[in-house]
């Protein structure tokens, strides 16, 4: 049949009712999912993996963030999977917890309760510090860089932007990974005492409550307990610490702007801390000794410097070991005792620092500063944390840090219960204890091994899409109020294109290399804070209740 309609030289034949499409047009469609599906299903992608390289003097701190932040996660899962009351006690502890079913005295004997190894199962309060040393370290480097070279201009529009996005940058993620626990408790998919409501608009009102009490800026230096604590997320009670240490290092700054002389600077830096420290303000003398490590690198000319021979290295090792060992140690508790480490109690400052966790939050702070200190000194500990595998983590941790928790009641609560019922176990993973043989100990740590092969990937893989849908987001979006009221809103907008291009086509840390180079007026090292905002806390945690 042909068509009479068409002009002689367009006809062709014609079947009612079948349509014919171009076969190119498929072919091109089909060209064209076939890229998006192939670009999509990559590791890069899916699970953000490899890590870009990077050629940073500061790229090692990403690592070691990663890490601190993945070692928050093995506490807070070993403090589920196994008894809670008991999980910190070290080697050798006499079990003091009441039991109906003992009737003798029981000594946790665990091997991974042996000094040094205790640290990968039980030192979630010692990287506290370390993330709160780091925050004070990476917002400080950027400005002391600036005022060393006399770059007093770049120095103000860094301060200005990093003080007015901050608020923003740490609560806005918060806010997000709070509302969908707002959701799972409306739901009932978790139980959160005192906030389940009878309407969803009562229980969303209830959430908005709660973020205007969690994030109130003006409620600056917190007593600590429920007054820093999210009713929705209380793994969150470190980032209020985290703004308040955050506002102390960029007024330190500002005061110390006028400072010329090294020393004269280095003098002023030192009463910050050791002030806080006579007071007992725990994070805000973290905070202040990250500002002091950071006037010190920067003086010395960089991390490379500081490798000064064979005695250097070996007592920068020893005091690695040292932090390491102190970063184990348990808090006094009704119920176990602390063979090893009791008698810190006897030279731990007797004022306030005891009514902090029983005085261990004094050798918890010790801690983080030795480990980051030697880390400093150490080159084979910075290439270690410059590996991929610890850079990934650093650029996932925030959101590691914030949904971890979530992926462990979620799905660790019902992988725990198949894999008990199958390899007899009740409600812990090391229950009956006084079967005490070697058996009972390999079970355990079979069953342990297998909730962290299985939970850790998929707390990692949820960690990265919350950084891709929340935190990289949240960046942009900071950054373009800041630029929006600075720069004008036409001026900002286009800029903002540019940015969410780069976000578009590159990672965390390429995104924040090419906005450095894009605004050359901000901080060269402020965006990298804005990347990782628990370096700036964790794990503010961080970012004990860690």
């Amino acid at each position: 049949m042909i068509r009479e309609d068409l002009p002689s030289h367009q006809h062709q034949a014609y079947a009612p009712g079948r349509f014919a499409a171009p076969s190119g047009a498929f072919r091109n469609a089909g060209a064209g999912l076939w890229k998006f599906l192939s670009h999509a299903c990559t590791a890069k992608v899916l699970v953000g993996w490899p890590p870009e390289k990077s050629t940073r003097e500061t790229a090692w701190l990403d690592g070691l963030r990663g890490v601190a932040a993945f070692l928050v996660m093995i506490y807070h899962l070993g403090l589920k999977f196994y008894p809670a009351w008991t999980y910190e006690a070290p080697f050798g502890a006499l079990d003091l917890a009441p039991s109906e079913e003992q009737s003798e005295k029981i000594y946790l004997m665990d091997f991974w309760r042996l000094p040094i190894l205790r640290f990968w199962m039980a030192s979630g309060h010692t990287q506290v510090s370390v993330f709160f040393v780091l925050s004070g370290f990476v917002l400080s480097w950027g400005p002391l860089s600036a005022l060393r070279k006399g770059e007093m201009e770049k120095f103000s529009r860094s301060l200005g932007s990093a003080v007015f996005r901050r608020w923003m940058r740490l609560y806005i993620p918060c806010f997000a990974i709070a509302f969908t626990e707002c959701l799972q408790a409306y739901f009932g998919l978790i139980k959160i005492g005192g906030v389940e409501r009878m309407s969803f608009f009562a229980q969303v009102w209830d959430y908005l409550k709660a973020n205007a009490r969690f994030a109130n800026p003006f409620h600056i230096n917190r007593s600590g307990g429920w007054d820093t604590v999210h009713r929705y997320d209380w793994t969150m009670w470190t980032i209020p610490y985290e703004f308040a240490g955050s506002m102390l290092v960029f007024l330190t700054l500002l005061a110390v702007s006028r400072i010329r002389s090294y020393r004269k600077r280095t003098a002023v830096l030192c009463a910050v801390a050791v002030s806080a420290l006579i007071m007992v303000e725990w994070n805000f003398w973290l905070f202040a000794t990250g500002m002091l490590l950071s006037n010190y690198v920067i003086n010395m000319g960089g991390f490379k410097e500081l490798n000064k021979g064979r005695v250097s290295y070996i007592l920068w090792s020893i005091i690695m070991l040292v932090g390491m060992l102190l970063g184990g140690l348990p808090s006094r508790s009704k119920y176990f005792t602390r063979p090893g480490y009791e008698w810190l109690s006897t030279i731990t400052p007797d004022n306030d620092w005891k009514t902090i966790e029983e005085g261990a939050r004094f050798w918890w702070c010790w801690a983080g500063i030795f480990i980051v200190l030697s880390a400093s000194h150490l080159p084979t500990v910075r290439n270690f944390f410059e590996l991929s595998l610890m850079r990934y983590m650093g650029r996932i941790s925030y959101m590691l840090y914030l949904t971890h928790r979530i992926v462990l009641n979620l799905v660790g609560d019902p992988v725990a219960k198949v894999i008990y019922k199958l390899l007899g176990r009740k409600d812990f993973l090391n229950d009956t204890p006084s079967d005490n043989h070697v058996g009972h100990a390999l079970m355990s740590t079979l069953i342990y091994v297998i909730l962290v092969t299985v939970l850790v990937p998929l707390t990692c893989l949820v960690a990265h899409w919350c950084e891709v849908l929340v935190d990289a987001p949240s960046t942009r979006f900071a950054r373009w109020v800041d630029d929006w009221f600075t720069k004008g809103g036409a001026e900002a907008q286009d800029e903002e294109k540019e940015m969410v291009s780069i976000g578009l086509s590159t990672s965390a840390e390429e995104r924040a290399q090419e906005i450095e180079e894009r605004f050359a007026s901000q901080d060269d090292s402020d965006s990298h804070a804005e990347e990782a905002p628990l370096l700036a806390g964790d794990t503010g945690v961080i970012r004990s209740n860690v």
